[in-house]
């Protein structure tokens, strides 16, 4: 048990932490278009750049699930666990992924620019709009949508977290689906920070049992 919560402890922390690095590194255009971003979005020294931010957000990725794998156990079994945790994990997978096609979106355009050189001549506002798809679409977007989905399935499992964890993940969960506005977003992340802590110092047992 112990473990576990080790685990899904330090995956929250690197989804929160990793996510946000990698989004500060791959800088993808995003918002107003201004030709000068989608130019150093796609310098050649910036290539390398963006690959370290793809894999930080893929393994940000990673320890999302093993977090919403976490919280998954939590919500139990029973009639009403087994329904409302089908439909989390299922979310929770379907926002997973959506956040890793992201992330090979916006660091697609560097990548393929890199790899091609001058031969390939996309205008800027093209590149501005695949970025745009990829970070506030997939990533603001979809993503973040789902998870907020998630978040308040696991809201309505009143046994899974300590009341002051349960409406901290619902305000999470509506930030997360607002994600759009971005700015939303990092309530997201702090909140990951918050339940990673959480569960690395409290070590929390299986409270569904109770219910």
């Amino acid at each position: 048990m112990r473990r576990a919560t080790t685990i899904a402890g330090v995956g929250a922390l690197a989804f929160s932490v990793l996510s946000f690095a990698a989004w500060i590194l791959v800088n993808s255009p995003g918002g107003s278009y201004t030709e000068s971003t989608v130019t150093q979005y796609l310098a050649t020294g910036h290539f390398s750049v963006v690959l370290v931010g793809l894999c930080l957000g893929l393994v940000g990725v990673v320890g999302l699930l093993l977090l919403l794998s976490y919280l998954r156990w939590l919500i139990g079994t029973g009639a009403d666990g087994q329904l409302l945790g089908s439909a989390f994990w299922g979310t929770s997978v379907a926002s997973a992924a959506c956040f890793a096609v992201g992330w090979g979106f916006v660091a697609g355009q560097p990548v393929a620019h890199a790899e091609a050189g001058s031969v390939l001549a996309v205008p800027p506002t093209i590149t501005h709009l695949i970025a745009e798809t990829g970070g506030s679409v997939m990533i603001f977007g979809s993503g973040a949508m789902l998870l907020g989905l998630a978040l308040g399935i696991l809201f309505l499992k009143p046994a899974a977290l300590p009341t002051w964890l349960r409406w901290m993940t619902l305000i999470a969960g509506i930030a997360a689906f607002a994600g759009l506005a971005y700015f939303p977003f990092i309530l997201v992340l702090l909140w990951g920070v918050v339940v990673g802590l959480w569960l690395l110092i409290a070590h929390p047992e299986h409270r569904t049992s109770k219910a």
